[in-house]
This record gives C-alpha cells, structure tokens and sequence, in this order.
C-alpha cells in the first residue's frame, strides 16, 4: 500500500501505472492519484464519481481537472465537494456563477462569489495594466496597515492565509471582503509605482486613502 501510495502522488511515475491505480482499494492512494498534476483527464473523471468524499474533493482542486469533470463536481451532491471546487480560480467563469446564484448551501454560494470577486480583480489588474514586480520596499500589507485600511493582526493573518492556499495576498482581501477590490487595485497600482519611483512613499499612502474614501 506504501509502495502505491508513493507512484500515485509522484509526477514521474508512468501514465500507465497510474491509470492501475484507479482500483486501488485503498481511498487514501486514489485521494494522492487526483492530487498528481500529471494524472491523465480520463482517470480524473472516474475519481470524480469515486464513492470516497476526499477523493472527489481532491480532484475538485486539481488545476488541470477538465470542463466535463468540473461539471459534474459543481453538481456533487456532498456541500463539501461543491465547496472546495467553488474556491477554484480556474473554474470556468460560468461554473462559478451558477454556485454563486444557483447553490442549495449558502456557504457555497457565498465561497463562489468570493472567488468571482478575485477574478475579477484580476481581469481589473490588467485592464489598469498592472505588472507585478518583486520586491521588499512597500509591501502590500504593510501599505493597508500605514494608511488604517487594516489593523495589524488583520494583515498578520491575512498574509498567514494567502501562504497557506498559496494564493495572492490581493485574492485573500477580495475573497475576505476585508478591503473593497478598488482599494485593493489602488494599492496595489501603488506599490508599484513606489517600487518603480514613480511615486513617493506618502504619495502612495495618499492614493490609496483617496480611494477608501478617507481623504
């Protein structure tokens, strides 16, 4: 069981040997072959139907699950499967919407919009023509803490938050509705800006409480 364990969750293992996993009586090795970015689409469509809650959810969060798979998990009948695939950015767009809207479970719903929420601050992003860059000088965090959009310990957990998913910290404060998506862009625009030295460090600062409606 160790031995299958190890192939299901290792990228290197061949096609062939993974789809032999499919049978596997154990739940917690076919849960390890739906996390495996190289699991073939037709073997994450049988675990999409697999009896196992956590196998399903796992494929739910597989970033190359297929449209066909993705539809069928927006219509699981577990709220915790439908759950995990409405916290998905790359769900398509009109999936997405029909949990916002359409979902039995208001969590669902609710997880649904939230995501909406981050891809549209993404599409917002570019439209401004927003180019990340890397850096130390003017963390976005510590520009929401200077300015009084957050507290301390709401950015501290925050940024424990976007590491744990792994995920922007911008998406975390869309998703928390802890700062509107314009002050969001407006930060972020400004961070950069800074880092570029377009813009002073209390310019930023100023930008951005215009924007929350501060100034």
């Amino acid at each position: 069981m160790y031995d299958n364990y190890i192939k299901a969750g290792n990228p290197d293992t061949p096609v062939e040997q993974l789809r032999a996993l499919l049978d596997d009586q154990d739940a917690a090795v076919r849960r390890r072959l739906a996390e495996n970015p190289r699991t073939p689409e037709d073997v994450l469509l049988k675990l999409a139907d697999d009896a196992d809650l956590d196998v399903r959810c796992a494929v739910a969060e597989h970033e190359r699950a297929p449209r066909i798979v993705l539809e069928n998990l927006v219509k699981d009948e577990n709220v915790q499967v439908r759950y995990a695939v409405s916290g998905q950015y790359t769900l398509p767009v009109d999936l997405l919407e029909t949990l916002a809207a359409n979902d039995e479970n208001p969590y669902v719903r609710d997880h649904a919009r939230r995501t909406l929420e981050g891809i549209f601050l993404e599409d917002a992003l570019k439209a401004a023509g927003f180019v990340p860059h890397p850096g130390e000088k003017d963390k976005l965090g510590d520009l929401l803490r200077e300015t009084g959009v957050l507290k301390a310990e709401q950015v501290d957990e925050l940024l424990r938050l976007a590491k744990e998913r792994e995920i922007p910290l911008g998406h975390v404060l869309v998703e928390s509705r802890s700062v509107s998506r314009n002050v969001v862009v407006a930060a972020l625009k400004a961070q950069v800006a800074v880092r570029d030295g377009t813009m002073s460090h209390q310019e930023a600062l100023w930008n951005i409480k215009h924007v929350w409606g501060k100034i």
